[in-house]
């Protein structure tokens, strides 16, 4: 009776997003011949998966972060601001504690690294699937690495700690009055640092940081 139930349980149906074909040629490898999942899917960026995603709702988004055109966070928090209840896994080389901060912030629903085994990943889009969340815990000395990576980035650009938290909160799509509200300052002060911070990286405009702030998740 239990068996039977086993294989009656209904299909989870998986879009992949990830710009290298190899690794997207793995996961459905993996996926498409397990029992409980269906790749409905495959996208090769951002932009790709949001437009899937306006004719259908997969159970679960496995998603990459470096992608052309719309990265992954990028596109994860488009995706969650039309679609709330969407539920994504992102899948990365990147590992940091500030990463998988704003991963969770965002309402993602879980984070492994790409070194991870099939085993781990299939228990993590499981976990997310029946509404739990799936982060794999950071290495002990992983909080003291990324604290000695920030600390390097701001150095080889000159940036104060306020104006690398600036970049990190432009990062999570968060508008100039939603920062300063964050940071108890008024919008002004905000939109002084945004100025000092694109003359000290030679960029230009609000889209322009927001593409730094997106490529330099290390920050």
């Amino acid at each position: 009776m239990m068996e039977t139930k086993a294989l009656d349980q209904q299909k989870i149906n998986l879009l992949l997003v990830d710009d290298h074909q190899l690794f997207i040629d793995g996961l459905r490898s993996i996926l498409g011949n397990h029992p409980r999942f269906s790749v409905w899917r495959t996208a090769r960026d951002g932009r790709e998966a949001l437009q899937l995603l306006q004719y259908h709702k997969p159970d679960v988004v496995v998603m990459d972060l470096n992608m052309p055109r719309i990265d992954g966070q990028q596109a994860a928090a488009k995706a969650l601001s039309m679609y709330p209840q969407l539920k994504i896994l992102v899948v990365s080389m990147y590992y940091t504690a500030s990463l998988q901060a704003s991963l969770r912030n965002m309402g993602i629903g879980g984070f492994i690294p790409k070194d991870s085994d099939a085993t781990v990943l299939i228990r993590a889009i499981e976990a997310i699937y029946e509404g739990g969340r799936y982060f794999v815990e950071q290495p002990d000395n992983a909080a003291t690495d990324d604290e000695n990576n920030q600390k390097s980035v701001r150095k080889k650009y000159n940036l104060t700690k306020r104006e690398a938290e600036i970049i990190r909160l432009v990062r999570q799509n968060k508008t100039t009055q939603e920062i300063a509200e964050q940071l108890f300052v008024s919008p002004f002060t905000i939109e002084t640092h945004r100025r000092n911070i694109c003359a000290k990286l030679d960029i230009k405009g609000n889209n322009g940081l927001f593409l730094f702030a997106q490529q330099h998740v290390d920050i």
